[in-house]
């Protein structure tokens, strides 16, 4: 599948890992009206690739993601669309979240210097995220004066708890690569150097040695014990998905791989 027609994204497929790049390193890589629409657009079409198991989201230049680009120009119809004003009940930052936490394959962030605003909520919605000494991590909306956006008064809580973040919130603190780490907010800090090398490294782990199928089901899975009542609930969607698994080729391949003592080659049926 081919990526093209991207003004502010540059896509590289590799070993069935997706490097998203945002690229307005002149502006840190901060996010208008157009990379909104391409970062919920190349979702869609990383859904469908199959030679894509996992996926890579970083920042181009200094900076991962400095939020929303306030010096933009827009219209007062576009300025309603991107803010809080409501064409749908989710607004536009609203989809952008919805976009990246309903793609169903692992998703990583590699945040590099700066994540403020919008961008740190963009890193909060991957699945994993690993940081770099150099990160600076903010939230910056407090200061803005107004309330959490991007989903991150949802992922965040669901991260690190509620009571540290909503003082992280309230005060607005900049962390460190280190201090988000030991707070929980990021699961790896790496030097500035190795970053991309060691990002790269764990996503093509997870791409190359669990069975797509798989990875998907327990994403759903996981996600989905957000919103059970009880365990006893969540077991019948969990079994669910264990037999959905358990009738695919690739659980065949998983299994014979590990008999026969090899790496397993799954081919996503």
């Amino acid at each position: 599948m081919a990526y093209a027609d991207y003004e502010t994204l540059v896509i590289d497929i590799k070993d069935y890992v997706a490097t998203i790049r945002m690229n307005r390193p002149e502006k840190l890589n901060a996010f208008d009206q157009v990379m909104g629409k391409e970062l919920i657009r190349v979702t869609d079409e990383l859904k469908n690739d199959n030679d894509v198991r996992c996926t890579i989201l970083t920042g181009t230049g200094r900076g991962f993601c400095s939020g929303v680009d306030l010096g933009q120009d827009r219209t007062p119809a576009e300025e309603n669309i991107f803010s809080r004003g409501m064409l749908d009940e989710h607004g536009f930052s609203g989809r952008v979240a919805l976009a990246w936490n309903e793609l169903d394959k692992p998703t990583i962030a590699a945040v590099n210097g700066v994540a403020a605003g919008g961008g740190l909520g963009l890193a909060m919605l991957q699945d994993i995220r690993v940081v770099c000494d150099s990160a600076r991590l903010i939230p910056i909306f407090g200061r803005r004066g107004i309330a959490p956006e991007l989903g991150m008064s949802w992922t965040t809580p669901n991260i690190i708890g509620y009571s540290k973040t909503l003082e992280w919130f309230y005060t607005g603190d900049e962390l460190s690569g280190k201090q988000a780490h030991e707070l929980g907010v990021a699961n790896h800090v790496v030097a500035d150097d190795q970053l991309m090398d060691f990002t790269f490294e764990l996503a093509t782990k997870i791409a190359e040695w669990s069975s797509p199928i798989a990875t998907r089901l327990t994403k759903r899975t996981v996600y989905a014990s957000l919103n059970a009542d009880s365990l006893r609930q969540h077991l019948i969607y969990e079994a669910m998905n264990v037999g959905l698994g358990s009738s695919t080729e690739d659980t065949v391949e998983g299994r014979t791989s590990i008999i026969e003592k090899r790496k397993p080659n799954f081919q996503g049926k």
